[in-house]
């Protein structure tokens, strides 16, 4: 299988994969050494599992538009490059490293006014009922965009991660290295922020 279909595959699967129990899933250096001695299946399952992060990571730096290209590009250089992994186990924040690495170079070339703000996701923007908010539940969609588009990118990037793509808090740590209770404090005043700026649209 070629890498190509590897992540068309991730792609198509991202959907369901943050469903699964992250602690029934093999650890991360597990799949990465088996990657490195030839097993695409577990590179597949590494690209499952955090293909959705590199796209959110490189919205909040080219925007929607170029994200994919971005994302593809980082997952095919983490491919090539996962022989040098110096320890398996921070995968995670290894790639991170990379995707931010590309879209920061694709940015400069492309040019020095792309946007820095997360892009939203339209086509997901229903899902975000998933946050089981009374006043998200009342919102409009377009309440509810101009919210998110107005958040700190900070706050929006873990929302986005946690409540569309469903990924696990320790995962979203693991991938933007930051502490676990970091993460919980960005979406805790995130979710915060979507209240207020819903409570406010509604009172006008």
């Amino acid at each position: 299988m070629s890498m190509e279909a590897v992540l068309q595959r991730g792609r198509e699967g991202r959907g369901r994969a943050w469903m699964a129990d992250a602690a029934s899933e093999p650890p991360d250096e597990i799949l990465v050494i088996a990657a490195i001695v030839g097993d695409l299946g577990a590179f597949d399952r590494l690209v499952l599992r955090y293909r959705p992060a590199v796209v959110r990571l490189a919205q909040s730096i080219v925007g929607r538009e170029h994200a994919e290209d971005v994302a593809q590009d980082a997952l095919l250089l983490a491919f090539k490059a996962l022989p040098s992994i110096e320890e398996p186990r921070k995968f995670a924040a290894w790639l991170s490293t990379i995707t931010r690495h590309r879209a920061t170079r694709f940015s400069k070339r492309e040019s020095t006014q792309q946007s820095r703000r997360v892009a939203l996701d339209e086509v997901l923007i229903e899902n975000l009922e998933a946050l089981s908010e009374p006043v998200l539940e009342r919102a409009e969609d377009d309440d509810l965009k101009q919210s998110l588009e107005a958040a700190p990118p900070s706050y929006a990037l873990v929302l986005k991660m946690r409540f569309l793509d469903e990924m696990p808090m320790k995962r979203i740590a693991a991938f933007l290295g930051l502490p676990l209770s970091t993460v919980k404090w960005r979406l805790h005043q995130g979710k915060k922020f979507l209240r207020k700026q819903l409570e406010r649209t509604a009172g006008t």
